[in-house]
C-alpha cells in the first residue's frame, strides 16, 4: 500500500501494497504472484505514507490558486475500420476474440473526436499453460476463531438450516496444520444452488481473508451481461450458463468466484485450461483519434501535449500529416501517448519484469506514465510517496490529460489504486500487480465500480507541478 497515494480483502485494490497518506478482474481478476509457479491472492497495492493526507491539505492551502491474436496494439481495422496501423509488436501480445464491435464516439472536447470500441483481452495461452490449475474441490476458509459463529452466520446469510447442518458436519471441516484457519468444504451440488443474495453475503466475508483468492479477487463482469462478456470466448454455452448461475452482485458489478466448481464441468484438460483462460478475460477500450481537414489541429495538439506544449514536437508532425493526407483519417490512441505507455498498452507483463523481485502495479504504472524508460525505484512505496509529494499537486475536476487519479480510503488516506486521466473520463490503468493483469484503457466509472464498490473511498486528482505552473502562467498572460 502507498500508506498515508488486488484487489484487496477489505477493499479491492490494485494489489501489492498501498501508497499511504494520500487520502482492491476485470479486474480485477484474482491475482497471481509474479512467479509463474504458484498462484497467489492479490494483495493491496503499496500505499503512498498517511503523511499525504496532511500534505494534501497543506498544498491545497498554499496553492489556493477471441481467438484472433493481436500482434499490434493499434491493429484496429477489424474493430474500427481505421487505416493507420503500427508495426510495433508487444513483447507479450494479448488475444482478442473476434467480435462485431460497436463503435461509439466519446463526448466532444479539446481532445478531438475519439472513436471507441469495447474489446476483450485474455491472457496469452503461453502464460496460462505455466499455471497449475486450482483444485476442483470448492473451499471456504475462515479464521479458526470464527468457527463458533459459523452456524449463525450461515443462517443470517439465508442458507436453509439443512444446509447449515450439512456444512457443519465434521467431515466437511478441516483445520489447517498451523491451527489458524478452518476450511469448510461445501458439496458442489449444494454450492451451485445457493441463491445470488446468500452467495454475495458469504463471499463478502470470505473476501476478507487472502486465503480465499477467488473471493478476494473475483472475476468481475463490468457494464454488460454474462452472456455478452463471454460471447466471443470458446466456452460452451453450458459453461456460460453455469457462470451466470454462480454469479452474484458486488456493488454494481457482476462477480464470479467459483472457478474450482466450474472446473468440475470440464470435459478435458484442454477445456479446463480454456475455462481458466476465459476467467482472465477483461474488457477494455480501443480508441482512435479521428482527424480530417475540419479538425482543429491546434486545439488537439495543445490538449495532448498537456496543454503547455510538452511533447508537441512529437505530436504536431503526425497529427498535421494525417489531417493533410487523403485516405487516412484517424490515428490510434497509442501513438498519442508517451513512449512507455505506448509500449505497454494492451499487453501483459513479461516474466522479465520479475527481475526486480516485485511486479509493476497501478502506482508504478501511473507515476511512470510520462517516462521513456521506467523508473524501477517507483516499485518502492516510500520513494513513490516522495515523488508524489515533491512533484505533484492536488487538483479538482475537470481533469486533464496526464493527471494521476488516486483512489483514497476515506478513513486512512491510503491510496489503494491509481490511474491516469486521458480524456472524457477515459483512463489508462493496470488493475493488479500480477502477470495476468494487462495495461488497458477503461471508462473511469468502470474503474470506480471495481474499486469504490464499498462506498468508503474517493478519487483525488494530482497534476505535475511543472505542468500546473505552466498552465497558471498561461492564464495570467
Amino acid at each position: 500500500m502507498m500508506k498515508s497515494p488486488r484487489d484487496a480483502t477489505a477493499q479491492s485494490t490494485c494489489s501489492g501494497g498501498q501508497v499511504s497518506g494520500m487520502q482492491n478482474v476485470n479486474r480485477p481478476m484474482w491475482t497471481f504472484i509474479c512467479s509463474i509457479n504458484q498462484p497467489m491472492p492479490r494483495k493491496r497495492p503499496q500505499a503512498l505514507p498517511s503523511l499525504l493526507q496532511a500534505a494534501l491539505a497543506v498544498v491545497l492551502l498554499l496553492s489556493s490558486v477471441a481467438s484472433a491474436q493481436i500482434t499490434s496494439a493499434e491493429n484496429l481495422g477489424v474493430f474500427l475500420g481505421g487505416s493507420v496501423k503500427t508495426t510495433d509488436t508487444p513483447a507479450t501480445a494479448p488475444q482478442v476474440p473476434t467480435s462485431s464491435a460497436k463503435v461509439f464516439e466519446a463526448n466532444p472536447g479539446p481532445w478531438g473526436k475519439l472513436l471507441c470500441a469495447y474489446v476483450y483481452l485474455e491472457a496469452p495461452q503461453s502464460l496460462i499453460e505455466e499455471f497449475p490449475l486450482p483444485s476442483p474441490t470448492p473451499r471456504w476458509t475462515f479464521p479458526l476463531s470464527f468457527k463458533s459463529n459459523l452456524p449463525e452466520f450461515f443462517s443470517k446469510a439465508g442458507l436453509p438450516q439443512s444446509l447449515v447442518d450439512l456444512l457443519m458436519e465434521d467431515k466437511r471441516l478441516v483445520v489447517e496444520a498451523n491451527g489458524q484457519f478452518l476450511h469448510v468444504l461445501p458439496p458442489p451440488e449444494e454450492l451451485e444452488n445457493i441463491s445470488p443474495e446468500s452467495r454475495a453475503i458469504i463471499y463478502a466475508e470470505l473476501a476478507k481473508y487472502p486465503e480465499n483468492e477467488y473471493h478476494a479477487d473475483p472475476v468481475l463482469i463490468i457494464g454488460t451481461t454474462v452472456e455478452e462478456w463471454y460471447k466471443g470466448s470458446k466456452l460452451r454455452p453450458e459453461l456460460i450458463g453455469k457462470i451466470k448461475k454462480l454469479s452474484y452482485m458486488r456493488g454494481e458489478t457482476t462477480a464470479f468466484s467459483d472457478i474450482p466448481l466450474l472446473l468440475n464441468y470440464a470435459q478435458s484438460d484442454s477445456e479446463a485450461r480454456g475455462i481458466f483462460k476465459a476467467c482472465t478475460r477483461t474488457r477494455n477500450l480501443m480508441i482512435r483519434l479521428k482527424l480530417d481537414k475540419t479538425s482543429n489541429a491546434e486545439e488537439i495538439i495543445k490538449y495532448w501535449s498537456f496543454g503547455v506544449g510538452i511533447r508537441r514536437k512529437d505530436l504536431e508532425p503526425l497529427i498535421q500529416s494525417v489531417i493533410e493526407l487523403d485516405g487516412v483519417d484517424d490515428v490510434g490512441i497509442s501513438h498519442i501517448l508517451p513512449a512507455l505507455a505506448r509500449k505497454l498498452l494492451y499487453t501483459y507483463p513479461g516474466l522479465d519484469m520479475a527481475k526486480h523481485g516485485i511486479m509493476p502495479d497501478c502506482h508504478w504504472t501511473s507515476l511512470n506514465f510520462f517516462k521513456f524508460e521506467p523508473h524501477e525505484y517507483l516499485l518502492d512505496a516510500r520513494l513513490a510517496t516522495s515523488q508524489v509529494l515533491e512533484q505533484f499537486i492536488p487538483v479538482e475536476p475537470p481533469y486533464q490529460f496526464g493527471d494521476v487519479l488516486f483512489f483514497l480510503d476515506n478513513d486512512t488516506g491510503d491510496a489503494f489504486h491509481s490511474c491516469v486521466y486521458l480524456a472524457d473520463n477515459i483512463v489508462y490503468t493496470k488493475n493488479g500487480r500480477n502477470i495476468l493483469s494487462p495495461w488497458v484503457i477503461m471508462r473511469l466509472e468502470d474503474v470506480k465500480k471495481v474499486y469504490l464498490y464499498k462506498g468508503n473511498g474517493r478519487v483525488q486528482g494530482f497534476r505535475r507541478k511543472d505542468i500546473a505552473a505552466a498552465k497558471a502562467a498561461q492564464k495570467s498572460q
